[in-house]
């Protein structure tokens, strides 16, 4: 089933519980549907941005909380006598429901890029680069595993030091081009990858996140940031 779909169908049956219940509590009078559609439509609200609901319109489920609950009035007025208090519960839904809105969106996290604030069940990422946790609709790239900045900004990950570059792929080669960017031995600081020894430039290695391009292989000791990284781009990718 589409998922769009399940949402929408998600939405349809918490909207007829709302309305189930708020019927229900018509038939004490106003004394019980007034704080009934306060209660209701708060919790409502909750379960709705929970599974995180369409909610791109903040005003949406005050709305349809207040509609909901304005319709079992006018049921209850039509099966039975109804109390005059009644009317207004539709009013304590549609204001319980928006501080409840108001109180969750404000209590998001917010992307370190666009500033905006992702969903309960939204993905977000920390990058292992600048350390800034990112969504991943617009700021992260799943195929650099970086966000978009660093990206652009070409900022580095793996260590400078000509020790750790010694121990992880060996000293520098004088020969040969990178694989990747096909600079040469005399423009490029290249290394040869531990597995199918293969030469790689530094800056190459690092763009690649210490993978090489042929093998695919990784190269030992990666920063820990980077390979938490990779194990929670393959969680979400189901690998």
């Amino acid at each position: 089933m589409n998922r769009s779909l399940e949402r929408f169908a998600l939405l349809a049956g918490v909207m007829i519980l709302l309305g189930s219940v708020q019927f229900g509590a018509c038939l004490g009078g106003g004394a019980v549907a007034l704080p009934a559609a306060l209660l209701l439509s708060a919790g409502i609200t909750l379960l709705w941005m929970h599974f995180d609901l369409p909610s791109g319109r903040p005003w949406l489920p005050p709305l349809v909380c207040a509609g909901v609950v304005l319709l079992s009035v006018l049921l209850a007025e039509f099966t039975f006598r109804s109390d005059f208090a009644e009317w207004f519960s539709f009013l304590l839904a549609g204001a319980g429901s928006g501080v409840t809105m108001f109180v969750l969106l404000r209590t998001r996290i917010r992307c370190a890029l666009c500033n905006r604030r992702m969903g309960v069940q939204a993905l977000s990422f920390q990058c292992p680069r600048c350390h800034l946790k990112v969504c991943e609709e617009t700021c992260w790239s799943f195929e650099h595993r970086r966000c978009t900045l660093c990206l652009e900004q070409r900022v580095p990950v793996l260590p400078t030091g000509e020790k750790w570059w010694t121990k992880a792929a060996g000293p520098r080669i004088t020969y040969g081009r990178c694989q990747m960017c096909l600079g040469s031995a005399e423009q490029v600081d290249l290394r040869i990858c531990p597995h199918c020894r293969r030469p790689q430039c530094r800056e190459c290695w690092d763009f690649n996140n210490g993978e090489c391009q042929r093998c695919g292989k990784a190269l030992p000791d990666l920063p820990e940031s980077l390979t938490m990284t990779v194990t929670q781009a393959a969680k979400t990718h189901g690998v």
